[in-house]
């Protein structure tokens, strides 16, 4: 229970850290474009996480030591990784923060559809419960910031179904290697993909001009969203998503758009209004429900979680 409570806890740090850092990203892609931005972001975060890795290799981890096992999970985990920051980053190009961030959070209900779908995994019904109140949340917040949509949220709901993906294949995959290793293998995955892309789509040499990096907001922004938003929170999630569900993480995942919502008001200048108000409160509403589970469903959701993994 204490460990459910603490990467519960962890899980919606992350939530909040990503849904603040949207402003920040958005701001970033008015100097740079999609591919060099994430490509900086995700090359300084696997250098970070591969630095942490060689000062505790003295202490190797038996329990998950195998060889090279969990490289093949790492980059199948990092594609869908790379799939989701790709379109939702060319998506803010068209969009408002808030929508980004209350789209891209669909995955609590693209997640348990996904596992029906593909392991044939029922969601109980008070995951259902909490995953409905969940998008109602969500369809409240799109009311609250535009009644259209446009392009932008078009690329955005790709995301969303990336990021599902994403969240599935790390909870099969994470309580069986180290929890590091595979931050780490995805992280770099998705940094060497976009730089590759960078090469062929953008022009990536802006990052030699001197007013790039003397520019302290950019600098920031590449720092922040390098070693908090990315090498600090996907280790903790593959960390987290050894004790909860994937329904259980999207879910909790679901606040960031409240958090998005929030940041999108004060510093961006979009209106939340009453509607989107009330769309947060369901929204954190549902989070505490998956934290009020009887002890029956709880062992139900183990004995689902095991069959999935033997798969």
């Amino acid at each position: 229970m204490k460990n459910k409570l603490i990467a519960f806890s962890s899980l919606l740090i992350i939530s909040f850290v990503w849904g603040t850092s949207l402003f920040i990203v958005k701001e970033s892609l008015n100097i740079v474009q999609p591919f060099t931005f994430n490509a900086l972001r995700f090359i300084v975060a696997a250098i970070v996480l591969f630095c942490v890795q060689t000062l505790l290799d003295r202490k190797k981890d038996r329990r998950f030591h195998e060889k090279s096992g969990y490289i093949s999970p790492g980059i199948i985990i990092g594609l869908f990784l790379f799939l989701g920051n790709l379109f939702q980053t060319f998506g803010l190009h068209f969009t408002t923060v808030s929508k980004s961030g209350f789209i891209a959070a669909l995955s609590v209900v693209i997640v348990p559809l996904l596992l029906f779908f593909k392991y044939n995994k029922k969601p109980t019904i008070h995951n259902s419960i909490s995953a409905i109140i969940a998008l109602l949340g969500l369809l409240l917040l799109t009311v609250s910031t535009s009644s259209t949509l446009d392009f932008g949220d078009f690329l955005t709901f790709f995301s969303a179904i990336a990021f599902a993906l994403h969240i599935i294949y790390s909870t099969i995959h994470s309580p069986r290697y180290n929890s590091l290793k595979l931050a780490t293998i995805q992280i770099a995955f998705v940094g060497l993909a976009s730089w590759t892309f960078a090469l062929i789509f953008e022009d990536w040499q802006v990052i030699f001009h001197k007013e790039l990096w003397t520019n302290k907001s950019f600098i920031f922004s590449i720092l922040f969203t390098a070693i908090f938003c990315t090498a600090v929170a996907f280790f903790i999630q593959m960390f987290a998503q050894r004790t909860i569900s994937a329904i259980e993480v999207g879910i909790i995942l679901a606040t960031e758009p409240v958090f998005a919502a929030i940041i999108g008001y004060y510093y961006g200048g979009e209106r939340l209004s009453e509607i989107g108000i009330i769309g947060c409160i369901l929204i954190l509403g549902s989070i505490i429900m998956t934290q009020l589970k009887r002890k029956k469903t709880k062992k139900l959701n183990q004995i689902e979680e095991k069959t999935i993994h033997k798969m």
